[in-house]
């Protein structure tokens, strides 16, 4: 992790500066990450944080201190910060100066009837889906303005399920809140895990054994791979190509029963904690992880380009859901989500942390934006997560596999993750082995609101397999 560096008090000003960047060609505007606020005591006055990535420069936090009653909104200059600031109106009841948009977010009708967006117009009708939708799939309303079968409109309300998952950390244990973070989206909870004790492990100056990190490394990136196959499973299927996704699900499960005979949980679950991991690779186990993984991979490559060779899978994937590169650039977008709109963002290169400090990550991108190319930066990345776990096992160091996490003294860390659908990151603060705050900017939180601007303008039956190359999570968002 690249070093971080605290501003208190540089606040909005200053925040505002940096993503202006310069006059001067050669220094980029920095990127917002997230902002969200936290108070010391129950009472007392709001503390916003920025967190803003300087190109050459890193991560950086920098507070306004004492906000009472309200401040500028950052939202015309940067419409990533639109969410963010929604959510702190609702959380902590301030007013926000300047903001486009300040309808609740997080709050529905407990304020009223929530006032949608109308595009009006002979021939223009609305169409409303969900919250409730068929299947397993949790709660969000979709509600289009179409023009015959032509989307004109898309406005998202999510936030049905609301967890408080932040909340729950508050006079949590150091030592458990891991348990809490494996429970803010279940299908990337490895990747919670991580970011989470990293956050901690960078809060207390620990130094994680080097044999752990590897083992973290294996787990995220087979994290990565079987997302990655599913989702491309799960593309093809909307396009009633049934079977590779009967394919991937397969596969995906073979990979399932692999972690579970050599680390003893599908998911990964309890494995990563603050200090490092529970759970070992012998050489016996490590070899039985690489060939399931060299498998799947083998696998996985065929099924993959027998979807992208059918002219009919073509046909729907090809221009449809087009994510422009300045929609991504404003809405700071990650993930593979970003990097098929030639955004070339990637933590684990830019800001390297673990064993991926040592390593060369290869970071594909596209520029068409486009469903294409979603699918196929899934594809390269899968691929190239299998070379990286084969080249972690056989290189596995020597030594404890985890380290001593101190319960004493007041502390404050930052951790920044490349989760399957990017950006991971988590703030914590507490006292003698209490967290008081913690603050979690998911990928599917920063991504939603890109979202309907790749839908407008296609077909209203393509919105499933728009919404599906993106693979937003609901619960993630809904922390």
């Amino acid at each position: 992790m690249s070093t971080i560096t605290q501003n208190v008090n540089a606040g909005v000003v200053e925040v505002a500066r940096l993503l202006r960047g310069s006059t001067d060609s050669t220094r980029r505007a920095a990127r917002l990450v997230c902002l969200f606020g936290s108070k010391t005591t129950p009472n007392g006055p709001l503390n916003v944080h920025y967190i803003v990535d300087i190109p050459e420069q890193g991560y950086r936090v920098l507070c306004e201190t004492g906000v009472n009653g309200g401040f500028q909104s950052i939202t015309p200059l940067t419409p990533a910060a639109a969410w963010y600031e929604r959510e702190l109106q609702d959380r902590f009841g301030i007013e926000l100066p300047g903001h486009p948009d300040p309808r609740p977010l997080l709050l529905h009708e407990s304020k009223g009837e929530y006032p949608f967006l109308k595009v009006e117009g002979e021939g223009v009708c609305e169409v409303a889906v969900g919250p409730v939708h068929a299947g397993i799939i949790e709660p969000g309303h979709f509600r289009f303005s179409v023009m015959g079968d032509n989307v004109l409109f898309l406005e998202l309300r999510h936030f049905y399920t609301h967890k408080g998952m932040e909340k729950l950390f508050e006079e949590a244990p150091v030592t458990g809140g891991q348990m809490i973070a494996e429970s803010v989206s279940g299908d990337n909870c490895f990747s919670h895990a991580v970011a989470y004790s990293q956050a901690i492990e960078d809060a207390h100056g620990v130094i994680v054994p080097p044999r752990a990190e590897s083992i973290r490394l294996i787990g995220l990136e087979l994290e990565r791979m079987m997302a990655h196959i599913a989702d491309v499973g799960a593309l093809a299927n909307d396009v009633a190509f049934v079977l590779p996704n009967a394919y991937c699900s397969r596969i995906k499960e073979d990979l399932l029963q692999a972690s579970m005979r050599v680390i003893g949980t599908r998911y990964w679950r309890g494995v990563a904690i603050p200090g490092g991991v529970t759970c070992d690779l012998d050489p016996p186990k490590a070899a039985m992880l690489g060939e399931a993984v060299e498998s799947a991979a083998a696998n996985f490559s065929r099924i993959a380009g027998i979807i992208l060779d059918r002219p009919s899978v073509q046909a729907r994937f090809e221009a449809a859901g087009i994510l422009k590169r300045s929609v991504a650039e404003d809405f700071a977008v990650v993930g593979p989500a970003a990097r098929a709109s030639g955004v070339d963002v990637d933590v684990r290169r830019d800001h390297p942390y673990g064993a991926y400090k040592n390593a060369i990550v290869e970071v594909p991108s596209f520029h068409y934006g486009d469903v294409l190319a979603r699918a196929r930066i899934r594809i390269e990345e899968a691929a190239f997560s299998a070379q990286m776990i084969a080249a972690a096992l056989k290189n596995l160091p020597e030594g404890p596999v985890r380290a001593d996490t101190p319960r004493t003294g007041s502390f404050e860390g930052f951790s920044a993750v490349e989760s399957p659908r990017g950006e991971l990151l988590y703030w914590i603060k507490g006292e003698n082995g209490l967290i008081s705050r913690c603050a979690i900017k998911s990928p599917s939180f920063q991504n939603w609101p890109a979202l309907p601007h790749a839908v407008i303008g296609n077909v209203i039956a393509d919105f499933p397999l728009i919404n599906k190359s993106f693979n937003l999570s609901y619960s993630g968002c809904d922390r």
